[in-house]
């Protein structure tokens, strides 16, 4: 869960924060020079290059065009006549990707989710092993956590996805005010939530399973997220 964490929110900071310096280059550049490399951003954009892949290539046209301009050059003489005609190879080389069901990240995220779940079970409950002989607490999982570790972390990247979403790609960051309200609310909720899932967990029955076990399934938990999800 960490890890698929991690990649949403680098892959999206990361091309939110190219977008942005696209922009300051932009401003730097001649009124011609500018409309012809937004064609040239528009295109690139709209084609099939992965999201980062675009913006880093788009940031390396926009130096060298400017380091061209400094010479008393145009983006026709830099680029060519025809804004993609600098991207048309590698737009061309790219094949189609497959649509992705709707109900991917619906899959992908729980699986995450428990695959990390049980491996931290596998190490911890090792470790106690290894110290006192037993797994203790790690040797046993409540059915009500199987059930709400799953919805949780869809809930959890839905929100994160969603705040990330809301930031702007073009304007600097706008002071709010702060919401008590909001936060008051959040508060509520997390604490029923806490208390609802411990008078929860103890209705639900209990499964024991052995670190081993757990180590197992994390690992084909991993596998499949390397050659089902994530393979290319």
């Amino acid at each position: 869960m960490p890890i698929l964490f991690l990649e949403v929110y680098c892959r999206l900071m990361n091309v939110k924060e190219m977008i942005k310096q696209n922009n300051i280059l932009r401003e730097q550049m001649t009124p011609f020079n500018r409309s012809y490399y937004e064609d040239m951003l528009l295109a690139l954009r709209a084609s099939r290059v992965d999201r980062i892949q675009a913006e880093t290539l788009l940031l390396e046209a926009a130096e060298l065009l400017l380091r061209e301009q400094k010479k008393g050059k145009n983006a026709k003489q830099v680029f060519g006549e025809q804004p993609e005609d600098y991207f048309r190879e590698l737009m061309n080389s790219k094949p189609e990707r497959k649509p992705r069901s709707a109900a991917y990240p619906y899959a992908l995220i729980p699986w995450a989710a428990l695959t990390c779940l049980f491996a931290a079970l596998a190490v911890l409950g090792l470790i106690s092993i290894w110290e006192s002989g037993a797994a203790g607490h790690f040797g046993s999982i409540s059915l009500f956590t199987l059930l709400a570790v799953p919805v949780g972390s869809i809930v959890l990247i839905q929100l994160l996805l969603k705040w990330l979403g809301s930031l702007s790609d073009n304007d600097a960051p706008k002071q709010r005010t702060f919401d008590i309200k909001g936060l008051g609310i959040y508060v509520a909720l997390s604490v029923v939530v806490i208390f609802a899932g411990l008078f929860l967990d103890k209705l639900f029955p209990v499964i024991t399973i052995s670190p081993w076990v757990s180590l197992a399934l994390a690992v084909v938990g991993g596998l499949g997220l390397k050659f089902i999800f994530f393979r290319s």
